[in-house]
């Protein structure tokens, strides 16, 4: 009998991780997807229309880091060149997210690092940086980084966290 529920225990364990897993692998694959939208932020970084792609968090740091509602999502967006883009980002969990790595892809399937902070970890609460919004264009040049783009963040170990699409005017 203890053999039966031992096994039953250890099955259990399978199912719910393969469906974990599952779950991740559906958030990276929408997020492998083109931009098609954002969520407009004013100044102030108050949402003033929500695209309900944008800055979810993944099924691998649920309860551990927040976007929105607790902070908010990047903003201003849409951003203008000349303006900064503000991020905020917070640990919810006790346990700290091993640094981030903040990166754009364009759309002939390069990367770049938009900004980093892997020699430290980031400690329960509120994280906040800005970027100059032409370093989101492949040239950092103003003609580049006008127009749509995607932005993931990850951590330490390249875990996809979150995403969402900047529009720079």
């Amino acid at each position: 009998m203890k053999i039966i529920q031992f096994l039953s225990i250890i099955t259990i364990s399978v199912v719910l991780a393969c469906s974990g897993n599952d779950e991740q692998r559906d958030f990276e694959n929408a997020a492998y997807r083109s931009p098609s939208d954002i969520t407009r932020t004013n100044i102030q970084g108050e949402v003033t229309s929500n695209d309900p792609d944008d800055w979810r968090i993944a099924p691998y740091f649920q309860g551990l880091v927040e976007i929105q509602p607790l902070y908010n999502p990047p903003y201003p967006n849409p951003v203008t060149l000349g303006t900064s883009l503000h991020f905020e980002i917070g640990v919810t969990g006790i346990q700290p997210i091993n640094g981030i790595d903040v990166q754009v892809r364009y759309s002939d399937n390069t990367w770049k690092n938009i900004h980093s902070s892997f020699n430290s970890t980031l400690p329960p609460g509120l994280t906040t940086f800005q970027i100059d919004p032409r370093t989101l264009g492949q040239f950092n040049t103003p003609e580049s980084a006008k127009g749509l783009h995607r932005i993931f963040f990850f951590d330490f170990n390249q875990r996809l966290i979150t995403y969402g699409d900047i529009l720079v005017e």
